[in-house]
C-alpha cells in the first residue's frame, strides 16, 4: 500500500556509511527508503512491505562481483520495466565505465551532487506520475 505523496525509492549501497547518507538525504527530501547493501536485500524488503518502488539507485560495484546494473535489471523484471532507475559510480576504469554506459542507464559520478540528484530523482518520478 502506498502513502499518498511519499514515493518509495529503493538504494542498493554496499558501503555501509555511503547507504546511510543516501537514507537521510532522501528521508529530509520526503521520500520513503527501502535501503539494502544487495539485490537481494532490496527485494526481501520490498516483498515485506508489499510495494512496487518508485525509483532505484543503484553503485555500480556491489559486493561479490555484482553490479549495480544487474540489481536494477532483477528489480525491474521484478516489478516492470517502467521503474526508473540511475547508477552512481565511483569508477574511473574505462572498461568498467562502457560497461555501466552500455546499460542504457543514466550515471551519476561520485561524489554525487545532491542537487543533480534531488533534480534526476524529481524529474524522474514526475515522469511517472
Amino acid at each position: 500500500m502506498k502513502v499518498k505523496g511519499q514515493p518509495l525509492l529503493v538504494v542498493i549501497e554496499d558501503e555501509t556509511i555511503v547507504l546511510a547518507g543516501y537514507q537521510m538525504l532522501f528521508e529530509s527530501w520526503g521520500y520513503r527508503v527501502a535501503a539494502s547493501q544487495s539485490c537481494e536485500d532490496a527485494l526481501a524488503q520490498l516483498q515485506a512491505i508489499g510495494e512496487t518502488p518508485d525509483f532505484i539507485l543503484a553503485d555500480y560495484r556491489l559486493r561479490d562481483g555484482h553490479t549495480g546494473t544487474e540489481a536494477i535489471a532483477q528489480l525491474r523484471r521484478r516489478f516492470g520495466a517502467d521503474v526508473p532507475a540511475v547508477l552512481v559510480t565511483g569508477d574511473t576504469a574505462v572498461d568498467r565505465l562502457r560497461h555501466a554506459a552500455a546499460s542504457g542507464l543514466p550515471i551519476m559520478h561520485k561524489p554525487v551532487d545532491g542537487r543533480q540528484l534531488r533534480d534526476m530523482v524529481q524529474r524522474s518520478l514526475g515522469a511517472v506520475a
